[in-house]
């Protein structure tokens, strides 16, 4: 927006030199007085010109001309703009699908690691009661091996007894 409004003050500048040499050129027939007014005495305006509407015309049809040319690159910059700014809304699509494909197939990939995952879950779930049931069963095993052991370790401490008094009364006999 700054380098247009630069531009208009170029435009304003250039329109303002042709159009004071337009004037020293056509009022070269008027008075000095005259003269000095259209200079604009220093102040760079056209608010204190005094002149005939017949020069102003000119300049009029110039400046008309020269609005249209500006008002139709405008119209031709608004235009590329709007193409502009669909082709951008087209590729912000395009990459909204672009990215939601990616997170599509990235969420199709961790959903079928998280399966395999879960299926390794399971299988080692399967093992763990497999092994706790292996384990039950030794531990049954080792209970059923104790008891049987502590049952023939009470007989053979009755065997030991029974035996002992034996002897001993096989000494007591032999004496």
């Amino acid at each position: 927006m700054a380098a247009e409004i630069d531009f208009l003050r170029e435009q304003n500048r250039r329109l303002n030199e042709d159009f004071r040499r337009y004037q020293m050129e056509s009022f070269s027939k008027y008075s000095s007085v005259q003269k000095a007014v259209c200079q604009g005495e220093g102040d760079d305006t056209f608010e204190n010109l005094v002149f005939d509407q017949s020069f102003l015309a000119p300049l009029v049809t110039e400046y008309d001309k020269h609005l249209g040319e500006l008002n139709g690159q405008l119209k031709y910059y608004q235009k590329q703009v709007g193409e502009m700014k669909l082709q951008l809304e087209n590729v912000i699509k395009e990459n909204e699908r672009s990215e939601l494909s990616r997170q599509k197939l990235h969420t199709q990939e961790l959903l079928s690691q998280l399966e395999m995952a879960n299926e390794k879950v399971a299988e080692n779930e399967k093992l763990i009661l497999e092994h706790q049931e292996k384990a039950n069963r030794l531990q049954r095993r080792l209970s059923q091996a104790e008891e049987r052991a502590a049952s023939a370790s009470q007989q053979l401490s009755v065997i030991t007894v029974q035996r002992r008094k034996a002897a001993s009364l096989m000494n007591l006999e032999n004496i």
